[in-house]
Protein backbone atom coordinates (compact mmCIF):
# COMPACT_ATOMS: atom_id res chain seq x y z
CA UNK A 1 0.00 0.00 0.00
CA UNK A 2 1.09 3.61 -0.94
CA UNK A 3 2.03 5.31 1.76
CA UNK A 4 -0.62 8.22 0.99
CA UNK A 5 -3.31 5.61 0.48
CA UNK A 6 -4.75 5.92 4.34
CA UNK A 7 -4.94 9.70 4.44
CA UNK A 8 -7.84 12.33 2.90
CA UNK A 9 -6.77 11.95 -0.79
CA UNK A 10 -8.15 13.12 -4.00
CA UNK A 11 -8.42 9.49 -5.93
CA UNK A 12 -8.38 9.10 -9.78
CA UNK A 13 -8.32 5.68 -11.82
CA UNK A 14 -5.35 5.16 -13.80
CA UNK A 15 -7.21 4.98 -16.70
CA UNK A 16 -8.42 8.85 -16.05
CA UNK A 17 -4.54 9.37 -15.14
CA UNK A 18 -3.40 7.92 -18.06
CA UNK A 19 -6.13 9.37 -20.62
CA UNK A 20 -6.54 12.63 -19.69
CA UNK A 21 -6.32 15.37 -22.15
CA UNK A 22 -3.11 16.21 -23.51
CA UNK A 23 -3.45 20.16 -22.50
CA UNK A 24 -0.16 21.48 -21.37
CA UNK A 25 -2.42 24.00 -18.83
CA UNK A 26 -3.46 20.66 -16.99
CA UNK A 27 -1.59 17.79 -17.69
CA UNK A 28 1.27 18.91 -15.29
CA UNK A 29 -0.79 19.74 -12.36
CA UNK A 30 0.05 16.69 -9.64
CA UNK A 31 3.46 16.51 -8.25
CA UNK A 32 4.48 13.40 -5.79
CA UNK A 33 3.83 14.81 -2.24
CA UNK A 34 0.47 16.40 -3.31
CA UNK A 35 -2.90 15.02 -2.02
CA UNK A 36 -3.25 12.76 -4.76
CA UNK A 37 -3.80 8.70 -5.05
CA UNK A 38 -3.83 7.10 -8.89
CA UNK A 39 -6.58 4.16 -7.91
CA UNK A 40 -6.17 0.12 -9.93
CA UNK A 41 -2.88 0.99 -11.09
CA UNK A 42 -2.52 -2.35 -12.06
CA UNK A 43 0.90 -3.94 -12.27
CA UNK A 44 3.18 -6.14 -9.36
CA UNK A 45 6.10 -3.98 -10.30
CA UNK A 46 7.96 -1.73 -8.08
CA UNK A 47 8.76 1.70 -8.85
CA UNK A 48 12.44 0.38 -8.95
CA UNK A 49 11.35 -2.62 -11.10
CA UNK A 50 9.21 -0.41 -13.64
CA UNK A 51 13.12 2.10 -13.59
CA UNK A 52 15.45 -0.99 -14.56
CA UNK A 53 12.68 -2.02 -17.46
CA UNK A 54 12.45 1.57 -18.81
CA UNK A 55 16.05 2.31 -18.49
CA UNK A 56 17.06 -1.52 -19.99
CA UNK A 57 15.56 -0.57 -23.09
CA UNK A 58 17.79 1.40 -26.35
CA UNK A 59 14.60 3.41 -27.22
CA UNK A 60 12.29 4.69 -24.55
CA UNK A 61 8.57 4.76 -26.12
CA UNK A 62 6.77 2.35 -24.08
CA UNK A 63 3.90 4.80 -22.96
CA UNK A 64 2.22 2.61 -20.55
CA UNK A 65 5.46 1.64 -18.59
CA UNK A 66 6.09 5.54 -18.21
CA UNK A 67 2.61 6.20 -16.68
CA UNK A 68 2.71 3.12 -14.29
CA UNK A 69 5.86 4.28 -12.62
CA UNK A 70 4.36 7.84 -12.75
CA UNK A 71 1.32 6.58 -10.71
CA UNK A 72 3.76 4.62 -8.92
CA UNK A 73 5.73 7.75 -7.98
CA UNK A 74 2.70 9.32 -7.11
CA UNK A 75 1.64 6.56 -4.88
CA UNK A 76 4.78 7.00 -3.20
CA UNK A 77 5.87 3.52 -3.73
CA UNK A 78 8.22 1.31 -1.58
CA UNK A 79 11.32 1.18 -3.61
CA UNK A 80 11.59 5.00 -4.71
CA UNK A 81 13.87 6.20 -1.87
CA UNK A 82 16.49 3.54 -2.35
CA UNK A 83 16.63 3.57 -6.00
CA UNK A 84 19.77 5.37 -7.57
CA UNK A 85 18.80 5.78 -10.71
CA UNK A 86 16.80 8.26 -11.13
CA UNK A 87 18.85 10.97 -12.33
CA UNK A 88 19.80 8.95 -15.51
CA UNK A 89 16.25 7.95 -16.09
CA UNK A 90 15.33 11.62 -15.73
CA UNK A 91 17.93 12.68 -18.34
CA UNK A 92 17.26 10.04 -20.87
CA UNK A 93 13.44 11.08 -20.51
CA UNK A 94 14.67 14.42 -21.18
CA UNK A 95 16.41 14.08 -23.75
CA UNK A 96 12.85 11.84 -25.43
CA UNK A 97 11.06 15.01 -24.88
CA UNK A 98 13.36 16.90 -26.55
CA UNK A 99 13.89 15.08 -29.08
CA UNK A 100 9.64 14.62 -29.63
CA UNK A 101 9.46 18.35 -29.92
CA UNK A 102 9.95 18.65 -33.21
CA UNK A 103 7.46 18.67 -36.09
CA UNK A 104 7.70 14.67 -36.82
CA UNK A 105 7.74 14.17 -33.38
CA UNK A 106 5.18 12.34 -31.45
CA UNK A 107 3.28 14.67 -28.92
CA UNK A 108 1.48 12.14 -26.81
CA UNK A 109 4.77 10.58 -26.12
CA UNK A 110 6.54 14.03 -25.74
CA UNK A 111 3.97 14.98 -22.58
CA UNK A 112 3.92 11.58 -20.64
CA UNK A 113 7.52 11.54 -20.84
CA UNK A 114 8.06 15.52 -19.53
CA UNK A 115 5.02 14.26 -16.44
CA UNK A 116 7.53 12.00 -15.78
CA UNK A 117 10.62 14.07 -15.60
CA UNK A 118 8.79 16.44 -13.35
CA UNK A 119 8.16 13.72 -11.13
CA UNK A 120 11.52 12.37 -10.83
CA UNK A 121 12.93 15.80 -10.64
CA UNK A 122 10.58 16.43 -7.42
CA UNK A 123 12.53 12.82 -6.10
CA UNK A 124 15.78 14.02 -7.16
CA UNK A 125 16.02 17.23 -5.49
CA UNK A 126 13.21 16.53 -2.45
CA UNK A 127 16.54 16.73 -0.69
CA UNK A 128 17.80 20.03 -1.32
CA UNK A 129 15.19 21.77 0.71
CA UNK A 130 16.44 25.34 1.06
CA UNK A 131 19.69 24.34 0.68
CA UNK A 132 20.63 27.83 -1.13
CA UNK A 133 17.94 30.31 0.97
CA UNK A 134 20.97 32.51 1.49
CA UNK A 135 20.14 33.22 -2.53
CA UNK A 136 16.48 33.86 -2.19
CA UNK A 137 15.16 37.62 -1.62
CA UNK A 138 11.47 36.87 -1.93
CA UNK A 139 8.81 34.99 -3.31
CA UNK A 140 5.64 36.79 -5.20
CA UNK A 141 2.68 34.37 -6.56
CA UNK A 142 1.76 36.46 -10.08
CA UNK A 143 -1.68 37.01 -10.14
CA UNK A 144 -2.09 35.14 -13.44
CA UNK A 145 -2.46 31.33 -14.66
CA UNK A 146 1.10 30.51 -16.29
CA UNK A 147 2.61 33.63 -16.78
CA UNK A 148 5.08 33.92 -19.93
CA UNK A 149 6.96 36.55 -19.72
CA UNK A 150 7.62 39.51 -17.26
CA UNK A 151 8.95 42.75 -17.16
CA UNK A 152 9.48 46.24 -15.12
CA UNK A 153 9.82 49.67 -16.83
CA UNK A 154 9.12 53.11 -15.27
CA UNK A 155 5.78 52.32 -16.49
CA UNK A 156 4.98 49.35 -14.08
CA UNK A 157 4.89 45.37 -14.20
CA UNK A 158 4.38 43.78 -17.95
CA UNK A 159 2.97 40.35 -17.48
CA UNK A 160 2.20 37.52 -20.52
CA UNK A 161 -0.63 34.89 -18.89
CA UNK A 162 -1.43 31.62 -20.67
CA UNK A 163 -5.17 30.90 -20.99
CA UNK A 164 -7.81 29.83 -23.58
CA UNK A 165 -6.64 33.53 -25.03
CA UNK A 166 -3.72 34.88 -23.82
CA UNK A 167 -3.26 38.63 -21.83
CA UNK A 168 -0.89 41.22 -21.49
CA UNK A 169 -1.09 42.94 -17.90
CA UNK A 170 0.47 46.02 -16.89
CA UNK A 171 0.35 47.37 -13.18
CA UNK A 172 0.98 50.82 -12.82
CA UNK A 173 -0.16 52.89 -9.16
CA UNK A 174 -2.12 50.51 -7.95
CA UNK A 175 -3.84 49.76 -11.08
CA UNK A 176 -4.44 47.11 -13.73
CA UNK A 177 -5.30 46.95 -17.51
CA UNK A 178 -4.94 44.40 -19.85
CA UNK A 179 -5.31 43.66 -23.77
CA UNK A 180 -5.80 40.92 -26.20
CA UNK A 181 -3.21 41.19 -28.38
CA UNK A 182 -2.78 37.48 -30.13
CA UNK A 183 -1.37 34.55 -28.43
CA UNK A 184 2.19 36.31 -27.11
CA UNK A 185 4.98 34.65 -25.37
CA UNK A 186 7.84 37.19 -24.55
CA UNK A 187 8.55 40.72 -24.39
CA UNK A 188 11.50 42.56 -25.09
CA UNK A 189 12.29 46.60 -24.34
CA UNK A 190 13.99 48.76 -27.42
CA UNK A 191 16.59 51.41 -26.81
CA UNK A 192 13.60 53.74 -27.03
CA UNK A 193 11.77 52.36 -23.66
CA UNK A 194 9.16 50.74 -26.10
CA UNK A 195 8.18 46.97 -25.94
CA UNK A 196 7.84 44.62 -28.13
CA UNK A 197 6.11 41.92 -27.90
CA UNK A 198 6.57 38.08 -29.30
CA UNK A 199 4.68 34.94 -30.22
CA UNK A 200 5.29 31.81 -31.11
CA UNK A 201 1.79 31.29 -32.06
CA UNK A 202 0.48 34.40 -33.76
CA UNK A 203 1.45 35.74 -37.07
CA UNK A 204 3.64 39.12 -36.38
CA UNK A 205 4.15 41.11 -33.33
CA UNK A 206 3.33 44.04 -31.63
CA UNK A 207 4.95 47.03 -30.11
CA UNK A 208 3.69 48.75 -27.62
CA UNK A 209 4.40 52.56 -26.50
CA UNK A 210 2.31 54.49 -24.67
CA UNK A 211 -0.54 52.21 -24.64
CA UNK A 212 -0.51 52.58 -28.30
CA UNK A 213 -0.15 49.11 -29.88
CA UNK A 214 1.43 49.62 -33.40
CA UNK A 215 1.56 45.87 -35.61
CA UNK A 216 4.63 44.77 -37.63
CA UNK A 217 3.13 42.59 -39.99
CA UNK A 218 4.67 39.15 -41.04
CA UNK A 219 3.09 36.25 -42.76
CA UNK A 220 4.73 33.57 -39.71
CA UNK A 221 4.67 34.79 -35.95
CA UNK A 222 7.51 36.78 -34.70
CA UNK A 223 9.35 35.37 -31.68
CA UNK A 224 11.75 37.94 -31.22
CA UNK A 225 11.79 41.68 -32.32
CA UNK A 226 15.04 44.10 -31.75
CA UNK A 227 16.84 47.00 -32.72
CA UNK A 228 20.23 46.39 -33.90
CA UNK A 229 22.61 49.87 -34.93
CA UNK A 230 19.39 51.94 -35.17
CA UNK A 231 17.56 49.45 -37.43
CA UNK A 232 14.90 47.09 -36.81
CA UNK A 233 15.18 43.34 -36.99
CA UNK A 234 13.31 40.61 -36.43
CA UNK A 235 13.60 36.62 -35.77
CA UNK A 236 10.54 34.55 -37.13
CA UNK A 237 9.35 31.28 -35.85
CA UNK A 238 10.76 29.75 -38.90
CA UNK A 239 13.84 31.08 -37.10
CA UNK A 240 14.38 33.18 -40.34
CA UNK A 241 16.67 36.38 -39.28
CA UNK A 242 14.57 39.57 -41.34
CA UNK A 243 14.94 43.55 -41.25
CA UNK A 244 11.76 44.98 -40.68
CA UNK A 245 12.52 47.80 -43.43
CA UNK A 246 13.06 47.65 -46.51
CA UNK A 247 11.70 44.03 -45.69
CA UNK A 248 14.65 41.59 -46.54
CA UNK A 249 15.96 38.29 -44.92
CA UNK A 250 19.18 38.63 -43.46
CA UNK A 251 19.63 34.59 -42.66
CA UNK A 252 17.89 31.68 -42.50
CA UNK A 253 18.03 28.18 -41.18
CA UNK A 254 19.90 29.05 -37.83
CA UNK A 255 18.23 26.11 -36.28
CA UNK A 256 15.37 24.37 -37.73
CA UNK A 257 13.02 25.89 -35.11
CA UNK A 258 12.91 28.24 -32.61
CA UNK A 259 10.84 28.17 -29.44
CA UNK A 260 12.84 31.77 -27.42
CA UNK A 261 14.57 34.44 -28.37
CA UNK A 262 17.50 37.25 -26.68
CA UNK A 263 19.01 39.84 -28.35
CA UNK A 264 21.99 41.09 -25.98
CA UNK A 265 25.13 43.00 -27.38
CA UNK A 266 25.25 42.52 -31.01
CA UNK A 267 24.03 38.34 -30.58
CA UNK A 268 21.13 36.85 -31.13
CA UNK A 269 20.39 33.67 -28.80
CA UNK A 270 18.11 31.40 -30.43
CA UNK A 271 16.69 28.74 -27.93
CA UNK A 272 15.20 25.51 -29.73
CA UNK A 273 14.05 23.27 -27.02
CA UNK A 274 14.43 20.53 -29.06
CA UNK A 275 18.46 20.81 -29.21
CA UNK A 276 19.19 19.35 -26.15
CA UNK A 277 22.09 20.58 -24.00
CA UNK A 278 22.30 23.72 -26.31
CA UNK A 279 21.61 26.99 -27.64
CA UNK A 280 22.56 28.90 -30.76
CA UNK A 281 24.03 31.99 -31.29
CA UNK A 282 23.96 34.27 -34.28
CA UNK A 283 26.48 37.14 -34.47
CA UNK A 284 24.88 40.47 -35.89
CA UNK A 285 28.26 41.73 -36.76
CA UNK A 286 29.64 38.85 -38.35
CA UNK A 287 26.75 36.63 -39.94
CA UNK A 288 28.54 33.74 -38.20
CA UNK A 289 26.61 31.52 -36.34
CA UNK A 290 27.38 29.16 -33.47
CA UNK A 291 25.58 26.38 -31.41
CA UNK A 292 27.09 25.92 -28.07
CA UNK A 293 27.50 23.59 -25.31
CA UNK A 294 25.79 24.22 -21.92
CA UNK A 295 25.71 21.32 -20.34
CA UNK A 296 24.62 20.63 -17.46
CA UNK A 297 21.79 22.14 -18.54
CA UNK A 298 19.13 20.54 -20.26
CA UNK A 299 16.29 22.67 -22.29
CA UNK A 300 17.19 26.21 -21.51
CA UNK A 301 14.09 28.83 -21.74
CA UNK A 302 15.99 31.59 -21.22
CA UNK A 303 19.23 33.50 -20.58
CA UNK A 304 20.60 36.78 -19.23
CA UNK A 305 23.96 38.28 -19.24
CA UNK A 306 25.46 40.30 -16.58
CA UNK A 307 29.14 41.36 -16.49
CA UNK A 308 31.42 38.60 -17.14
CA UNK A 309 28.56 36.05 -16.10
CA UNK A 310 25.55 33.80 -18.30
CA UNK A 311 22.67 32.82 -16.41
CA UNK A 312 20.54 30.00 -17.56
CA UNK A 313 17.40 28.57 -16.69
CA UNK A 314 16.14 24.80 -17.52
CA UNK A 315 13.17 23.63 -17.87
CA UNK A 316 14.02 20.23 -16.56
CA UNK A 317 16.04 20.96 -13.80
CA UNK A 318 14.41 24.12 -12.21
CA UNK A 319 17.97 25.81 -11.29
CA UNK A 320 20.02 28.84 -12.02
CA UNK A 321 22.82 27.70 -13.67
CA UNK A 322 25.85 30.48 -13.97
CA UNK A 323 28.45 29.90 -16.87
CA UNK A 324 31.14 32.26 -17.81
CA UNK A 325 31.20 33.84 -21.23
CA UNK A 326 33.25 31.29 -22.66
CA UNK A 327 30.18 29.41 -21.75
CA UNK A 328 32.31 27.42 -18.85
CA UNK A 329 29.76 26.19 -16.73
CA UNK A 330 30.47 27.66 -13.16
CA UNK A 331 27.71 26.57 -10.27
CA UNK A 332 24.20 26.24 -9.86
CA UNK A 333 21.75 27.52 -7.44
CA UNK A 334 17.52 26.61 -6.53
CA UNK A 335 16.28 23.05 -6.85
CA UNK A 336 13.01 22.14 -8.61
CA UNK A 337 9.60 21.70 -7.32
CA UNK A 338 6.64 23.75 -5.44
CA UNK A 339 8.77 24.48 -2.33
CA UNK A 340 10.11 27.69 -0.90
CA UNK A 341 12.72 28.42 -3.04
CA UNK A 342 12.30 26.53 -5.54
CA UNK A 343 11.53 27.10 -9.07
CA UNK A 344 9.27 24.98 -11.37
CA UNK A 345 9.73 24.83 -15.38
CA UNK A 346 11.33 28.48 -15.59
CA UNK A 347 10.47 30.46 -18.54
CA UNK A 348 11.93 33.81 -17.61
CA UNK A 349 15.06 35.33 -16.37
CA UNK A 350 15.62 39.36 -15.82
CA UNK A 351 18.27 41.28 -14.35
CA UNK A 352 16.73 44.04 -12.81
CA UNK A 353 18.62 46.64 -10.37
CA UNK A 354 21.59 44.03 -9.72
CA UNK A 355 19.32 41.05 -9.05
CA UNK A 356 17.99 38.17 -10.76
CA UNK A 357 14.05 37.98 -11.71
CA UNK A 358 13.23 34.09 -12.29
CA UNK A 359 9.16 33.37 -13.38
CA UNK A 360 7.99 29.73 -13.02
CA UNK A 361 5.21 28.87 -14.99
CA UNK A 362 3.77 26.35 -13.59
CA UNK A 363 3.45 27.69 -10.32
CA UNK A 364 3.40 31.43 -11.76
CA UNK A 365 5.78 32.18 -9.27
CA UNK A 366 7.90 35.07 -9.46
CA UNK A 367 11.23 34.41 -7.17
CA UNK A 368 13.57 37.22 -6.43
CA UNK A 369 17.59 35.72 -6.33
CA UNK A 370 20.94 38.20 -5.81
CA UNK A 371 23.92 37.47 -8.15
CA UNK A 372 26.03 34.88 -7.18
Amino acid sequence: MGANQGCLLKKISFEAFENAELNSLTWYDFLPGDDVYVERCNTSMTAAGLADEILSVRDINDIRKIDFLAAKILNQCDTIADYRHWPELSSRLSKIMSLNLTAEGSRSLRMHAQRLVYYLQTIIDSGEFNSNAEYVISEIVLGVNKPWDYLRTIDGEWLINSDKKNLLYRSHDGKEICWDVGLPTQMDILPDGKISIGSLYTNGAVIVHERKFERVEHSYPIVLLFEHDTELYFLDNQCELWRVSPRCMVANSIRPQVHFSRYIDGIVYVLDNSDYGHISIFDMNTFNTSRLDVSPVQVCNDLVIVGQNSYLIDKQQGSIFKFDLDWNFIMKILSFGRKEGSLLDPVSIREINGRLFVVSWLTAKLTEVRLF
